[in-house]
């Protein structure tokens, strides 16, 4: 691929501001490679240059030509020798540049994009697994990991960069893949993400409070979502929750789902237990059978309900989706259950890190339990600090003894974020505020009775705590269960030492 077409395409987008060091000779430079990362500049490479909230990148023009630039993209002049592209907004001429270097690949793919404030890692995996339970190859973007067709690649981000989705989309075509499952956030569409992909299905699954740090209102928040509706194709389908409270200018094709509203996917008679859940199936207001599935609660049911919607509009048997369902292994962090025959108490480790979310959880809890429910939780630092008070009040109101304690403060003091959630807890009710995320985990299991539920919320699946300028190594599952596992053996020392 040379500079000129690069020039071009992003010329047919009204894109460019000015062109500089590009004389004739120049314009016939060859790109090999795309970059936004100077670490992987190499010869060949077209650097983009992007002001980011915390670094702009645009001081590192000079260092990425020595590493083997032969062109960049910028926002504004810079002092370099080779070519650059002056334009509007990087960010958006990256996504313009990603799909025209991998040939467009979304147009040869089924794409399914998910975006919804909680719902997305469930919805997406699920159309993912149904499709591949049918042999048709494809791909997985999300917020656990990106499966690309046969290999499996721990995510970073729940949406990656327009550069390493076209190129996850260009690798699945290559190894026979027909579709991409994706999960799309609010920062992916308003970053321009994944501004050039087309869209055979948008998924809508639910719009509450989140984020409100970088979009800065919930109408913003709002409307950005709903800018996923602009991807679809001319022929593409919009897959949207009915219970959705906000107004929404439903687009030309679309299929609804819900519970409360009428749509055209309904559940009924809803069943929620430990073991899973049950529903009755309405499909344009006629029966369609019973649902059961392995995953607890009626969130999950909204979560199965799109992806029916979807499975039904491309043709799938409903008697092989409902065999299928039955056996769907779930989604790592996901309202996954630890079940403890010692102590008789169960631990739930849940990814619920939004008022919404986190008060769904908990309700969901309340109704598996005969005994207490005990929830350990924190908030995320960098991000929505609004939010920490409300998810202090929803946990000490529905939960019987709430536990505060660190998530991912990132820069911030973890004591800070601390008191800003305690702000919210009703002081009435029992709760603590233990630091330590391991220590408070281990409270809870210390304190929890028999028939006690333990909701471990916000980390889910995640491997690591994020304090800024270190990661340590943390996962909720494996903490919670070296802690039982100690307390087993402490518990058969002791049986051990009144035995002799």
């Amino acid at each position: 691929m040379y500079l000129s077409e690069i020039i071009k395409v992003l010329k047919s987008k009204n894109l460019v501001k000015n062109f500089v060091n590009c004389s004739n000779g120049r314009l016939n430079t060859e790109i090999t490679n795309v970059q936004i990362d100077s670490a992987k500049v190499k010869k060949g490479s077209l650097y983009i240059c992007r002001k980011g909230y915390k670094f702009d990148s645009h001081f590192l023009a000079g260092e990425v030509v020595r590493r083997g630039a032969v062109a960049l993209i910028t926002e504004r002049n810079v002092k370099v020798d080779v070519p650059y592209i002056v334009v509007n907004n990087s960010r958006e001429a990256e996504a313009v540049i990603a799909s025209f270097f991998y040939n467009d690949p979304h147009e040869k793919l089924k794409v399914f994009g998910v975006t919804g404030t909680n719902g997305k890692t469930t919805v997406a995996t699920l159309i993912h697994y149904l499709l591949s339970k049918h042999k048709i190859k494809g791909s997985l973007i999300g917020t656990v990991n990106d499966i690309i067709v046969d290999e499996i690649i721990p995510s970073k981000n729940t949406t990656p960069s327009s550069i390493d989705v076209f190129r996850i989309m260009h690798e699945t075509l290559q190894k026979g893949g027909n579709f991409v499952s994706m999960e799309i956030s609010s920062h992916a569409l308003a970053l321009h993400r994944v501004g050039s992909i087309k869209l055979n299905y948008a998924i809508l699954t639910n719009i509450t409070h989140d984020h409100l740090d970088f979009h800065r209102s919930f109408e913003n928040y709002l409307k950005t979502k709903l800018s996923i509706f602009n991807l679809l194709k001319s022929d593409g389908k919009a897959i949207i929750n009915s219970d959705i409270e906000e107004k929404i200018n439903y687009p030309e094709n679309f299929i609804t789902y819900g519970i409360k509203y009428k749509a055209n996917f309904m559940a009924t008679n809803i069943k929620v237990s430990k073991k899973g859940t049950s529903f009755k199936l309405l499909i344009n207001e006629k029966d369609a059978g019973e649902i059961q599935i392995p995953l607890i609660g009626e969130f999950n049911v909204y979560n199965v309900l799109a992806v029916l919607a979807i499975m039904n509009d491309l043709g799938y048997n409903l008697s092989t989706l409902k065999n299928l369902l039955k056996k769907f292994p779930g989604v790592e962090g996901r309202f996954e259950v630890i079940h403890d025959k010692h102590l008789g108490i169960e631990i739930i480790i849940d990814f619920a890190h939004t008022p919404d979310a986190l008060e769904k959880a908990l309700k969901t809890a309340k109704q598996i339990t005969t005994g207490r429910v005990i929830v350990v939780f924190g908030a995320g630092g960098e991000g929505d600090r609004f939010k920490r008070p409300i998810m202090g009040r929803i946990a000490s109101k529905i939960a019987d003894v709430t536990i505060i304690t660190t998530d991912n403060p990132k820069s911030e003091d973890p004591k800070t974020i601390l008191e800003e959630i305690e702000i919210g807890v009703n002081k009435s009710r029992p709760y603590l505020v233990i630091e330590d995320r391991k220590e408070a985990i281990e409270m809870a299991i210390t304190i929890a009775n028999k028939r006690d539920l333990i909701l471990i919320a916000g980390k889910g699946h995640e491997r690591i705590i994020d304090y800024g300028s270190y990661q340590k190594p943390f996962n909720d599952k494996e903490v919670a269960k070296e802690i039982l596992e100690d307390i087993k053996e402490r518990i058969n020392a002791a049986k051990a030492f009144g035995n002799t």
